[in-house]
């Protein structure tokens, strides 16, 4: 008998599966679980999420009030909401991840934790990964402060910079993203559903 594994995926409205309109039914954990049939997977995320944020929706909150006991893998996948909506140091925002991240490994220090880096933005129909946000730092910036982060800690970073360059670029998004700025068409949550359950064998699953 095959025992069932648990995952619960963190972040913000690219996990929960906003489009810029509405919540998608097939959204990257729907996705996610056909490659992954094995899994019992929990979808956290909450739209307009950040690290830093002290409300519902944001990720001191989420950590506070799941129990990680029941499962073995987390998923992290905040950041943007940050970069373009919140004017907190990128020290704060480092301080505040590696935080949580304690927080998870100290109730179960058995846990294996993946961070995923934000998507590309296309604000005002421009690439803004070399844009500087509210917080005075670029997404670049906040990407390599992410990866540091997780790094500490050896928790494999899946950047999609570097695993898919070509999923989303300046020639593509005003087709690969439903709102041309942020959020995927349910076509490209199932490319970044693909992307991660390759990135999760590789790295973790039997």
């Amino acid at each position: 008998m095959t025992t069932t594994k648990h995952l619960i995926m963190l972040g913000d409205s690219i996990t929960n599966g906003f489009d810029g309109t509405r919540d998608l039914t097939n959204n990257l954990s729907y996705y996610l679980h056909q490659f992954l049939t094995d899994w019992d997977i929990t979808n956290a995320g909450v739209n307009a999420g950040s690290i830093t944020g002290t409300t519902e929706r944001d990720l001191t909150f989420q950590v506070e009030t799941h129990s990680f006991q029941d499962y073995q893998l987390a998923t992290l996948f905040f950041g943007t909401n940050d970069f373009a909506h919140a004017d907190a140091p990128l020290s704060q925002v480092s301080q505040t991840l590696a935080t949580n991240i304690t927080r998870i490994k100290e109730e179960n220090p058995n846990i294996t934790l993946v961070g995923i880096l934000p998507l590309k933005r296309f604000d005002g129909g421009v690439d803004n990964q070399t844009i500087t946000g509210l917080g005075q730092y670029t997404l670049d910036e906040l990407d390599e402060a992410l990866t540091t982060v997780y790094h500490h800690f050896n928790i494999p970073v899946l950047d999609w910079r570097t695993v898919a360059p070509d999923l989303l670029t300046t020639d593509n998004y005003q087709t690969t993203l439903a709102d041309q700025r942020l959020h995927p068409t349910a076509t490209t949550y199932h490319k970044l559903a693909f992307i991660l359950a390759d990135f999760l064998h590789q790295h973790h699953l039997n």
